[in-house]
């Protein structure tokens, strides 16, 4: 089982505070769209859901990096700067789509839940999000999971 962060969707409230912390943690600056975490909204009664990296227990991403970036270890998926050699390979082998490409430093951004004690969940005032043990971290289980935001989208 990974460690990952988990969101609970009736508790967000869209205030894209996680946003700010992760862009300010890994930027220096309020720059929510340099922020490894993502709030989406999904169906028309417009669910918010926080999404970051998953932490994969099979992690297709490492698989595809060339250049060992990305190291799986810990339950975690972590990313090695100085590896990268952004072609962006994990980008498109991610399920979820959670790994972003930073143009300026030309390297991809991913989640590496900030050491053990991610900053999104820390400020996160409604208590949405959660890192914790979870098996939703199974790529198997990736389209369970798409399936079952998609049904707490539409009721």
């Amino acid at each position: 089982m990974s460690r990952m962060i988990v969101a609970d969707m009736a508790k967000c409230t869209n205030c894209r505070a996680c946003e700010m912390a992760c862009s300010l943690a890994k930027t220096g600056a309020f720059a929510p769209t340099q922020s490894r975490i993502r709030v989406h909204v999904f169906g028309e009664q417009f669910k918010h859901v926080p999404v970051t990296c998953f932490q994969c227990a099979d992690a297709p991403c490492v698989k595809v990096c060339p250049a060992g970036a990305l190291l799986q270890g810990d339950g975690l998926v972590r990313f090695v700067k100085e590896a990268c050699i952004g072609c962006r390979m994990c980008m498109l082998a991610c399920p979820f789509g959670v790994i972003s490409f930073d143009g300026e430093a030309r390297v991809i951004a991913k989640c590496d839940t900030c050491s053990g004690d991610p900053e999104c969940v820390r400020f996160c005032a409604y208590g949405a999000l959660d890192f914790r043990e979870s098996e939703l971290a199974a790529v198997p289980k990736g389209r369970d999971f798409a399936r079952r935001v998609a049904e707490a989208a539409k009721g």
